[in-house]
């Protein structure tokens, strides 16, 4: 890329005018999340629009990683279905950064739909989770997941006939399930918890693997939502979500909307995809969509624009309200008010050209460079957070957050410290993996372990591990062991001996 060559590219230089690989010019930031941030770009050659996805570098940190991408990445590229948006192009940077170009889709997300319009009528609903379930389909049969099917992630678009469009997006944690068992790191969770399956949350037995019927769960969670306004399962941190998912049933629709009355047997077919248990859900996404048929109202995919206008709830009929300008000025007070990422994001989605969207906008990048900030919590997150918006409001919380993540980091090294073993440098690398001194405990967990391996194989073993690490951490406790098993192999000899002479020596 032009901007920064083949070394990669930091988060300075994506701003709008740079240019990444010599052919994708940033216009803006669309969104972010734990896996990197999304860009609206423009392919300078073609003056096509495109979305760049690029993925934090920590996420490829070893070959098997990179490799896993690579693969994954090629076979995305052969995915080419109305439902599913086209990804054009990806690339791994020399700095470990990598990312992919999908197709640009001008449209709206089902979190943004439901945010405006409140509950979607069943048959829209219907037409919307089937289109899904096609792309899902074929998805599927080529030998990938998604694992990351949302609200967010699911977009609704007009075609040239102006006929609703559903297509996924964002691949890029699809995942290659051609070649057997799951590879991926222990414990890595990719995703958002408030849609993801018991399965991708660890319940699965040794030796199996997650399959297509995770992606359906969470298809399930997203028709749930659409359908009665909230998710089957509320929480206000990832870890309550993962408990609940485990371990809670699905409120049924009475508990949620009492006052609402649905066709029979639909609360039955959301269920079933909702079961914790995945043997006892739909078996694909085509026993799903075969499911669905009863409650869709029209031949999939004819609903024009004007029908779905009058399938949106009535606005208020308030001078107020019918006043674009005043409109907007309403939104952005409550976007203001509850000063958040989603609410910037949500007016400047809804009104793109008002008085407010150069503040949206930067509004929009300083709360994603917080909340960035927040997940990683760690001193080089919130440095980075500082250097750009040290003068920001949010500055003072950031900068109590930084002592904190230091204090922890120092508590957490000195605990290894004293321990020394690899077991308790392994813990300090796993919950600061980007600290300062990581390659440090990396290289003290590696000679502690090769310590313990040492201890275990007697004096020879021993004066190896001390070549190898003359003046490491462990060098003076190694020193000591050999003394000591000197002494021991002199006492031996002595007493086998059992001379003066031998116990002069």
């Amino acid at each position: 890329m032009s901007s920064s060559g083949s070394r990669g590219f930091g988060a300075s230089a994506l701003v709008p005018g740079a240019v990444l690989d010599g052919k994708y010019e940033i216009v803006g930031l669309l969104g972010a999340g734990g896996m990197g941030e999304v860009y609206k770009v423009r392919h300078v050659h073609l003056g096509a629009y495109r979305c760049v996805k690029v993925m934090k570098a920590g996420l490829l940190a070893d070959d098997t990683s990179r490799g896993r991408f690579l693969r994954e990445a090629r076979l995305a590229t052969q995915i080419h279905h109305p439902n599913v948006a086209v990804v054009h192009d990806f690339s791994i940077m020399d700095d470990g950064t990598s990312f992919m170009v999908t197709e640009y889709i001008d449209g709206t997300t089902v979190r943004q739909w439901s945010a405006k319009n409140g509950r979607f009528p069943l048959a829209l609903a219907a037409d919307v989770a089937t289109q899904v379930l096609n792309g899902l389909d074929h998805i599927h049969r080529r030998g990938l997941l998604h694992r990351d099917i949302s609200a967010d992630n699911i977009m609704m678009q007009y075609d040239t006939d102006e006929h609703l469009i559903a297509k996924i997006i964002d691949l890029g944690v699809a995942k290659d399930v051609s070649g057997g068992i799951d590879t991926t790191h222990s414990g890595l969770i990719v995703g958002n918890p408030k849609y993801m399956s018991p399965e991708q949350l660890g319940e699965l037995e040794e030796g199996e693997q997650i399959d297509g019927r995770a992606d359906l769960y969470s298809l399930g969670v997203v028709l749930y939502e659409m359908l009665l306004g909230v998710p089957p399962f509320q929480a206000r941190t990832p870890n309550q979500y993962i408990v609940k998912h485990l371990t809670q049933p699905v409120p049924p629709f009475r508990e949620v909307q009492p006052d609402l009355e649905f066709p029979a047997g639909l609360e039955t077919v959301i269920f079933k995809t909702l079961e914790k248990d995945r043997k006892r859900r739909f078996s694909d996404a085509r026993s799903f969509a075969y499911a669905l048929l009863p409650f869709a109202t029209r031949e999939l995919g004819t609903f024009t624009r004007a029908e779905v206008l009058k399938l949106q709830p009535t606005l208020d009929e308030t001078i107020a309200e019918n006043v674009p300008e005043v409109r907007s000025d309403v939104a952005w007070m409550r976007a203001v008010a509850a000063d958040s990422y989603v609410a910037f994001r949500d007016f400047l989605a809804q009104y793109p050209v008002s008085a407010f969207s150069y503040e949206a906008q930067r509004a929009i990048a300083e709360r994603m460079a917080f909340d960035t900030a927040a997940a990683m919590d760690t001193e080089d997150a919130w440095l980075d957070y500082l250097e750009r918006w040290g003068s920001d409001r949010h500055a003072p919380a950031a900068k109590q957050r930084l002592e904190a993540s230091r204090a922890r980091e120092e508590t957490a090294w000195a605990v290894a410290s004293e321990m020394k073993t690899a077991t308790a440098w392994q813990a300090y690398l796993e919950e600061f993996p980007d600290a300062n001194r990581s390659a440090r405990a990396e290289t003290n967990r590696r000679e502690a372990l090769a310590f313990e391996q040492a201890r275990e194989g007697g004096r020879a073993a021993l004066e190896q591990f001390l070549r190898g690490y003359p003046n490491g951490m462990l060098a003076k406790d190694v020193k000591r062991l050999l003394k000591q098993r000197a002494d021991d192999d002199d006492f031996a000899h002595a007493r086998s001996l059992d001379t003066v002479a031998a116990w002069t020596l």
